[in-house]
């Protein structure tokens, strides 16, 4: 079994990571810590584990030794949370912070998280993992078979729509402190960031919005670029980077919430104006899951030699 830790279990993404890893098969959690008060338990700060944990958080006396740890709070408090933890050469951490989200790459320490990106190195090479933002991520699963094939070669605009309790109000911050236009300029430069290791060549521009979405859960992203190839062909670009992957998926029909909410699978569509050149790649996914938590234990699952979908194989809402 895994020992696992959770450190800043004070978020949405952090309750969500602790529903999946409960129901991990190769999984013991250990540990939880959070600002609130010492041996509280879990069950009353997360909701939806009534019945499936019994565990404090904030234990009395130092922590276990654990394999790995999740660090879920806020990236200013990652430094200090990381010398409290004070953790041993060989254990693994995963942020979900975005702390290192730009700081990843040839020569540095921190492994870009994202399977179906890094998934060599993931499983040989990595100690500290670094977990995409969440709108990088429906992006780059849009593109990447493109950049891959070095086929990005025109201006990028990219509508991301959210649910918006991931989304800050305007003048307002979200869950890491930053407020609309800096959150949006970093996923920008992160998602460039990753397509110019995934394309060497890749130099243009990328528009990047982001907008609130009704539905809670759902990370929609449509992006769209010119395109000289056809579409059939592009079609068979996208299956065939994806076929050894076991969490993205090409459909022909318009997406909705419930073929992707409470999974953690990304389906996408293609849309070729042929007349135009226009290509237009529709990736829909689960805001809290692959946008984040399930992507955490994707990247666990790799570091440990499991297969990719132990403990995410999870029902769609369905309806």
């Amino acid at each position: 079994m895994i020992e696992v830790g959770v450190s800043g279990c004070d978020n949405l993404r952090a309750a969500e990571l602790v529903r999946v890893l409960i129901n991990h098969p190769d999984v013991e959690l250990k540990w939880v810590t959070c600002s609130g008060e010492a041996c509280t338990r879990l069950d009353s700060i997360v909701p939806g584990i009534i019945g499936e944990c019994d565990l404090m958080v904030n234990p009395d006396g130092q922590l276990d030794d654990v394999d790995i740890v999740f660090m879920c709070g806020r990236r200013e408090e990652l430094p200090r949370q990381l010398h409290m933890l004070n953790l041993n050469e060989d254990v693994r951490v995963v942020d979900l912070s975005g702390s290192h989200n730009l700081d990843h790459g040839a020569d540095k320490p921190w492994t870009y998280g994202m399977g179906e990106m890094q998934r060599r190195i993931l499983v040989h090479d990595a100690r500290l993992v670094t977990v995409p933002g969440n709108a990088a991520m429906a992006s780059l699963l849009a593109l990447m078979p493109m950049a891959r094939n070095l086929l990005l070669n025109s201006p990028i605009t990219l509508h991301v729509a959210m649910g918006a309790t991931a989304f800050p109000e305007e003048g307002d911050k979200n869950a890491d402190g930053f407020d609309t236009a800096q959150w949006i300029k970093e996923q920008q430069q992160e998602i460039t960031l990753a397509l110019s290791q995934c394309q060497t060549s890749f130099n243009q521009p990328i528009d990047l919005t982001i907008t609130p979405l009704a539905e809670r859960r759902t990370l929609a992203v449509a992006a769209r670029f010119n395109c000289g190839i056809d579409e059939e062909s592009i079609r068979q670009l996208y299956e065939q980077y994806y076929s050894d992957h076991n969490f993205v998926f090409l459909v022909d029909h318009p997406i909705v919430a419930a073929d992707v909410e409470n999974t953690n699978k990304c389906l996408i569509r293609l849309d070729k104006d042929e007349r135009k050149g226009l290509l237009t790649v529709h990736a829909v996914m689960d805001l809290l899951l692959k946008g984040g938590a399930g992507t955490a234990v994707h990247a666990m699952n790799l570091l440990f030699g499991l297969h990719e979908r132990a403990g995410l194989a999870l029902k769609a809402t369905g309806c």
